[in-house]
């Protein structure tokens, strides 16, 4: 399965948006899916939609079974940063819980 975010937006910004992509990731993911994140041609996320679409995932896989179930491809520093900070982020959270 291909996600191409620069289809939907040049900016996603909305935790609604992520968690409708999110439920399409997870089925994906859960039918032994490989899931690619193709962020050709989209400028900013938001930290809501980070953690809505790629945050929560955590709660279900962690990093490790992510990384090797999916990729992350055209994306610029600042989307790298949000998305990373948004992992660090929820998987804090979780350890602490």
């Amino acid at each position: 399965m291909q996600i191409n975010f620069g289809h939907i937006n040049s900016s996603l910004g909305t935790r609604v948006l992520g968690k409708k992509l999110r439920l399409e990731i997870e089925e994906s993911l859960r039918n032994d899916g490989f899931v690619i994140f193709n962020f050709e041609g989209v400028n900013t996320v938001s930290h809501s939609f980070a953690d809505e679409c790629f945050g929560k995932l955590l709660l279900s896989w962690n990093i490790e079974e992510l990384k090797a179930k999916s990729t992350f491809q055209n994306t610029n520093a600042l989307i790298k940063k949000t998305v990373a900070f948004t992992l660090k982020e929820r998987a804090s959270e979780m350890a602490l819980a």
